[in-house]
């Protein structure tokens, strides 16, 4: 029977959302096993969980918030607009992957697109991302959790984006402030965080899987380009993370970066091809 360990799910997650989380596992009164992570330092009422349910061949990820999470809700319905699209433009991906996605606003279930469910007043909040036909549970352990962290991954993702997180900048000197400020789109985390559930980990240019190709030092290591000039983006710009960041290795990102106007992904594939004779 494959063994699923939570410990690596809650390092996954923490090291891509750049929060603690902490893991635990089990299994359902039907036998389902499952994978449940939920932040450190919190108590559990008050805090919310991201259960990855492991069935044949399918994996449900359901959001839910503490029994005591009154202020967590309020907030979360309170996001502003960038993170309300930011969470909209995640569970598109999800859709688009093949998940089927269903919010629960009161008990019901609602469209996460219908703008209207931010403006009812909440009682309960909560969301599910289940995908089939998906080969798991068939004997290979490491993509066994490769899928789950996959899929775990782009729910804490829309999650990250109706928190309320901190901002990076807070508490740094004032140059490194300023250094942040200037380049803000690409190192918000929840973008960030948006963009690779959206897009993976492979250069979007040059197809590296940092990790396959160093190993699991390099798990997780990739960078983030926004395809507009900063200079062009005015500060009401919001973000949509699915066509405004890309993942780029570092070679790739540095080398996008040696014009300005940066290099397209377009130009950089072309400059990847190689020459063919005349």
């Amino acid at each position: 029977m494959t063994t699923f360990d939570p410990s690596v799910l809650a390092e996954s997650i923490s090291a891509e959302t750049g929060l603690g989380f902490v893991g635990s596992d089990g299994r359902s009164a039907d036998g389902v096993r499952w994978l449940e992570v939920v932040p450190a330092g919190h108590p559990l009422g008050q805090t919310f969980a991201i259960r990855a349910e492991i069935g044949w061949r399918r994996i449900d990820v359901r959001f839910r918030l503490g029994s005591f999470a009154g202020d967590l809700l309020a907030s979360t319905r309170s996001a502003d607009e960038t993170g309300r699209r930011v969470f909209q433009t995640v569970l598109d991906a999800c859709q688009k992957a093949g998940a089927g996605v269903a919010l629960i606003v009161n008990g019901t279930i609602r469209n996460h697109r219908d703008d209207a469910v931010w403006e009812d007043p909440w009682r309960s909040f909560g969301f599910v991302v289940g995908k089939g036909m998906l080969a798991i549970n068939e004997g290979n352990d490491t993509a066994d959790m490769r899928l789950i962290e996959e899929w775990a991954t782009r729910a804490t993702a829309a999650v990250i984006a109706l928190l309320p997180v901190e901002e990076e900048a807070r508490g740094l000197p004032e140059g490194a402030k300023l250094r942040i400020e200037v380049n803000r789109y690409e190192r918000d985390r929840r973008n960030r965080t948006a963009a690779l559930a959206i897009h993976g980990h492979k250069c979007m240019a040059c197809g590296t899987d940092m990790a396959e190709r160093y190993g699991a030092a390099a798990e997780g290591l990739i960078e983030v380009h926004h395809t507009i000039p900063v200079s062009e983006v005015g500060p009401g710009y919001i973000i949509d993370p699915g066509t405004d960041l890309i993942p780029l290795c570092p070679d790739c990102h540095s080398v996008a970066h040696r014009r300005s106007p940066p290099y397209s992904v377009k130009e950089l594939r072309n400059m990847l091809r190689p020459n063919l004779p005349a």
